[in-house]
């Protein structure tokens, strides 16, 4: 995870070797299993909820799909401090009176550096449900009015 981390921040296989005081021939030989590593963990998190993939990035660490128990749309996110998260599309609009709102919120700014999403200081201050639909839609590249109308929140 810290070498796929550190790949995903831009550091060149030496600059990687040198940060974890290891060889670069050991960092080349992990990094070739990590697209599959983290493929498999999306792809397992995807099997655990009932999520049927359509999209899977192992660079970013996201899988999008359809929840076949919710009956809507799922993204799966990997994060090497979160961990697996998956997020449910909904349109319930509860953010105010949900216990849970500022860990959500939070949670989707940092997706938002993990993701290579830019937003807006307005964007930033959306509820948890206006955001993570902004937030996913955008690092999916599905940036529309209906992405925006409906939300994704995790579980």
């Amino acid at each position: 995870m810290r070498i796929w981390d550190l790949m995903r921040n831009g550091l060149s296989q030496s600059e990687i070797a040198r940060t974890l005081s290891i060889t670069r021939q050991a960092v080349n030989q992990l990094a070739q299993t990590i697209p599959e590593r983290v493929t498999a963990a999306l792809q397992d998190a995807s099997k655990l909820n009932g999520v049927e993939p359509r999209y899977v990035d192992s660079s970013r660490g996201i899988l999008a799909g359809w929840s076949r128990d919710s009956q809507t749309e799922a993204v799966i996110t990997l994060n090497p401090e979160a961990g697996l998260r998956v997020w449910y599309q909904h349109n319930l609009g509860q953010c105010k009176i949900c216990p849970d709102r500022r860990q959500c919120k939070s949670m989707l700014l940092k997706s938002v550096d993990d993701f290579g999403v830019s937003l807006t200081r307005q964007e930033r201050e959306l509820e948890p449900s206006k955001l993570s639909s902004l937030v996913f839609s955008r690092a999916l590249g599905r940036d529309n009015n209906k992405a925006r109308r409906s939300a994704l929140e995790p579980t």
